[in-house]
Parts: C-alpha cells; structure tokens; sequence
C-alpha cells in the first residue's frame, strides 16, 4: 500500500491503478493459467514520436471515442490506438483495458495481437504489430460500401477467415469469450484478402449455463442479436448473429447499420425477399452476380444464404455454433 508520505506524480498513478487492473482481467480471462507473449511498457513520449505528436494524417481509423494510427515504432509497422481526447474517462479506461486483457489471452491469426501499451495516462493505450502480411490495408466496409471491388471468391474467403476467429474466441479458453461487436467496418483486410478481426473491447467472458448473468447491451446497430437485446443474456449467439448479418452484407452488398439508422433491418427485408427465386435474386449484389450467373454459381450462393438465415434464427437455441459455421464454409471453399 501507499505510504502516506509517499507522493506520486499523475503517470505513476495511472501506471500502477491499470496496471493492477489489467491484471485482475488478465486473471479472470486465463483462470490461473499462463498467458503467452510478453508486452512492451511503453512511455507516452514513445507514442508522442510514433504517431508524429499524433498527427491526424497517420489516423489509419476513426472509432466512436478513439483513433487508430498507422506508424512506426521500433523500426516496424504498428498499430497505435489512443483515445480521442486524453481527459478522464473511466468507461472507456475500462474498455482499452479490457481489450488489452483480451489481446493478452488470445493468440490466433485471424485476431489482432497485443504489441506493446503506454498505461501512464489515465485512458491507457494500446499498440499492435501488424500481422498483415501485405502493407496496404483496409477495412472490409470499404469494400462492400466504398470504391473497392470485391469478387465472390475472395468475399467467401474473408467471411471463413472471421469466422475462424469467432470459433477461436468461443473454444480457446476454460470460459467462452464473446466479441459482441462483430462487423464489416472492424475486420482489417489487406490486399491479399488476409483478415485480422479487431474491436474486442466489448468482449466479455461468460460462463455457459448461467442464465443469471446480464449485459447492458453493446453492439452497432443492424448488428445485435435482438434476442441480447430482450434479455441482456450474452451468449455465443450474440455473435453467431451478428455474424450472420455480416454474411448477408456480404451477400447483398447492403449496409446493415446505415438501414438500422433509416429504422429498417436487413435481415428483415432479406427474409421477406428471398422466398422467391426472382427476390432472391434480386437481394443479391449486383457486382457478385455479374460475375457469372450460372447455376453452380447459384447453388453456391444459395448455400451460403442458407447458412446465414440459419445464424441469424429468431431463438438462440435454433442456430449453429460457430464450429459448424466454419465447418459449412470450409466445406463451400474446398468444393468449388
């Protein structure tokens, strides 16, 4: 504890209270087992001359309440995410070190890695490698909504790569870890289609079969399971659903968000829709089906679209884990 005389100085408060933290979730997440890879401490100075006194033109991101830089540190590519605005904000301290925690525990490829963080200013800040294997970078929402150009071949391969990560956050550990964020415009892809699922600082632990545990809800909106809604009861589903609304975007080229914003819901209009071969079809993105309309090509889609409803189910019950969504996709990949 604290002597009373002892002064300490705002950074080395901050240090040592996310520090202890950081070490209770890393706890709670690991359940007393050894969390792999070691984490640079780094100074807020070092984050000052990573991200050229962060300098706006090195924003690779803009999230709700904090920025995501591009820059250089230690002579190789990172990541740099720090808060919008540096003052205290104690829900967002507790998210950075949430996701900090997650990054500790979790180790796949398809799901960012903890580098290094600066934990002397209040909101603590975190830094990934760049585990991207091509330089140039973006987000799947450009993709689908923006001026890039995304074949049908590569769209089925990203959407396996996401799904690999979601199975790996609900096996890994002793308790299933759900993302409860799960969307195009926070799933990084570079211009070899690799894929790293980011934005994990809503991720809880839950323990399966304990229905008294409650969440407020968090999300994006045309994401969210509505069941979690209902209840607040986080589950693997919450993810499976919001999984299957990202593999309707996919499929249509549809903003599940922006709709949200107009009070519409793709899974609505597509479910309405696609009782017929002609709305089917007429649901599908237009680049997608200008690539071939063949019937093998049809069969595939409507595979895919069967998978997705399936996530996407109204009861939590009714819809598969996402060990068998990869299963199905792996399957679709390999018999083309």
């Amino acid at each position: 504890m604290k002597n009373k005389t002892q002064k300490f100085d705002s950074k080395e408060e901050y240090f040592i209270k996310n520090g202890g933290v950081l070490l209770e979730k890393l706890a709670a997440l690991s359940k007393g087992k050894e969390v792999g890879g070691h984490l640079k401490i780094l100074s807020q100075e070092e984050i000052k001359k990573a991200t050229n006194n962060y300098d706006p033109h090195l924003i690779f991101v803009r999230l709700r309440e904090a920025y995501v830089y591009k820059a250089v540190l230690d002579d190789r590519l990172v990541f740099i995410k720090t808060p919008a605005k540096l003052g205290p904000n104690p829900e967002l301290a507790d998210l950075f070190l949430t996701e900090l925690s997650v990054l500790m525990a979790l180790h796949h490829e398809n799901l960012n890695t903890a580098y290094g963080c600066c934990l002397e200013t209040y909101i603590p800040m975190i830094v990934y490698p760049y585990k991207l294997r091509s330089k140039e970078c973006t987000v799947l929402h450009r993709y689908l909504h923006g001026d890039l150009l995304l074949k049908w071949k590569n769209r089925l391969i990203v959407v396996t790569q996401v799904a690999y990560a979601l199975s790996y956050m609900h096996n890994a550990l002793s308790k299933p870890v759900v993302h409860r964020d799960v969307k195009s415009s926070g799933i990084l892809i570079d211009s070899l289609f690799n894929v790293i699922l980011a934005n994990v600082a809503y991720s809880v632990s839950i323990t399966p079969g304990k229905n008294d545990e409650r969440f407020p809800v968090h999300g994006t909106p045309g994401y969210i399971d509505p069941e979690y809604t209902a209840t607040q009861e986080v589950t693997e589903k919450c993810d499976v659903y919001s999984f299957g609304v990202l593999m309707l975007e996919v499929l249509t080229g549809m903003n599940p968000s922006e709709m949200a914003r107009c009070g519409r819901d793709l899974v609505g209009e597509f479910v309405s829709k696609a009782e017929t071969s002609e709305g089917f079809k007429e649901m599908i993105d237009a680049d997608v089906l200008e690539e071939g309309d063949n019937n093998m090509n049809m069969i595939e889609l409507q595979r895919f679209c069967r998978l997705a409803l399936k996530c996407v189910a109204n009861k939590g019950e009714e819809c598969p884990s996402m060990i068998s969504v990869v299963e199905e996709l792996w399957e679709m990949m390999h018999t083309r």
